[in-house]
């Protein structure tokens, strides 16, 4: 019973020492939209995006507080360790008249300490604003141009992020299908071999035969690892536009297809002037431009004088010791009006002009820069997608050729009729003409949300 109870415990103890890592992980599938999803939802690039928008929303309320009222309270009490004393004429020797007895003794000047030890004094402050130089109102309008620019850039990486999450998607598919490809062909070139050692028993084959067909089977292998490697690669990639953990485990699924789309056979002109209009980047780029010049307006106002109104009401009580009440207080209540007008600032309103016109001009150039290169972009894109879909027309019709061919090979050479280089030859024809079928769907596909990525229409999946 003993021995029992030993086991029992030595078995508890192996099953909790077994890692965890130890147990199967749950494979996540994933297809094209739930993939571009958890793009949206856990890709770091959106989420500092999303929160460059929520601190320029902010920046909006922190410009316009500056036109608001500021309201302060405040409390100070003040300690005089010592009060000065402060020389003074006499003035009650001013005052007797002369021939007054010990009127001489008196001394000319005396000194007296004005003041007491102790100062409560507890009140509010409202300040309003009533002229900035037109910096109040320029400060706002520069806040909301750099919120509309943060919401577009947000834009601007939603979509980039979209084709993304669909590149690296339609990668893992390439990969896939490439193993597919060529486990298909070590599959052919198996049965091949096969087919060789059998007409080879009877003497119907050369050693020279076998010697190739087993040749291609070795050749095939180093191409399979590298396919199956490359598939392993995409789906690491396609992690990390997902914002996914390292350690989780997931798998595609999905099909290449064909889909007709309207939006490619645009002229190129219509396509560069939607992406001038539409796309996320060029509407930032005019809010920038926008920041820009209020920013001119903003560093004028530093030359503008500025008006205040202030209100102060306050309580105040000294005494020369610690024992202060309510009726000790005395109120006090003031209004004012100030104007501050900028006289020398040390050059500094003169260089901070100077600068802000300096940074529209920059912009200027920018704009140029950024218009000719999305004009640039866009034919390329346009262009890409032509070459597409024409590889795609001219492949898709290559691989029924090269089955067929394959086939006619095959049936010859049992008969007797060609010889093996031409089995071999058909193969690696339809080996290649697979992989540039499915290389063409892939660019096609890519294509598409790449044209719409450049002209700022790719809202989701196509």
């Amino acid at each position: 019973m003993r021995l029992n109870k030993q086991i029992l415990s030595l078995f508890v103890i192996l099953v909790l020492l077994v890692p965890l890592t130890a147990l199967p992980q749950e494979i996540l599938v994933l297809d094209l939209e739930r993939s571009i999803d958890l793009a949206l939802k856990n890709n770091p690039n959106i989420k500092m995006a999303e929160k460059e928008v929520s601190k320029a929303r902010a920046g909006v309320w922190e410009a316009v507080s500056n036109i608001l009222p500021q309201l302060d309270a405040s409390a100070n009490f003040q300690k005089a360790w010592e009060i000065q004393e402060q020389v003074i004429p006499n003035f009650i020797k001013m005052m007797l008249p002369p021939g007054t007895p010990g009127l001489d003794q008196y001394p000319d000047y005396v000194q007296i300490a004005f003041g007491i030890e102790n100062t409560f004094r507890y009140g509010a402050t409202v300040t309003q604003p009533l002229f900035l130089g037109g910096a109040g109102i320029a400060g706002i309008q520069l806040a909301s141009a750099a919120k509309d620019a943060a919401e577009q850039n947000l834009e601007d990486q939603r979509q980039n992020l979209i084709y993304d999450a669909a590149n690296a998607f339609y990668l893992c598919l390439l990969s896939k299908e490439l193993v597919a490809v060529q486990e298909e062909a070590m599959a052919q070139a198996k049965a091949n071999f096969d087919n060789v050692i059998k007409k080879y028993n009877v003497g119907m084959a050369s050693g020279f035969d076998k010697m190739r067909a087993e040749v291609e089977v070795a050749n095939l292998q180093p191409e399979l690892i590298t396919a199956k490697n490359n598939y392993q690669s995409a789906l690491t990639q396609l992690k990390v536009i997902l914002g996914m953990k390292r350690d989780g485990v997931i798998d595609v699924e999905g099909k290449f297809e064909y889909q007709e789309d309207e939006f490619g056979n645009m002229v190129l002109h219509d396509l560069q002037t939607i992406a001038l209009k539409d796309r996320p980047i060029i509407r930032a780029l005019g809010e920038q431009k926008y920041i820009t010049q209020k920013g001119v307006a903003l560093a004028r106002s530093s030359f503008l004088p500025k008006l205040f109104f202030q209100t102060d009401y306050s309580y105040m009580a000294m005494r020369n010791d610690y024992k202060f009440t309510q009726d000790d207080f005395s109120k006090g209540f003031t209004s004012a009006v100030s104007l501050q007008i900028p006289l020398f600032h040390g050059f500094r309103s003169s260089a901070q002009y100077q600068k802000a016109r300096l940074d529209y001009r920059k912009m200027l150039d920018t704009e140029k820069q950024v218009f000719d290169g999305i004009s640039a972009e866009t034919e390329f894109s346009y262009n890409k997608f032509q070459e597409a879909k024409q590889k795609y027309l001219s492949a898709r019709q290559t691989v029924d050729l090269a089955t067929e061919a394959l086939r006619l090979a095959n049936m010859m050479y049992q008969e007797g009729v060609n010889t093996q280089l031409d089995v071999l030859s058909s193969q690696l024809a339809l080996t290649r003409a697979k992989l540039f079928y499915v290389n063409s769907l892939y660019e096609y596909q890519t294509s598409r949300y790449q044209l719409r990525r450049v002209t700022g229409k790719l809202k989701g999946i196509l």
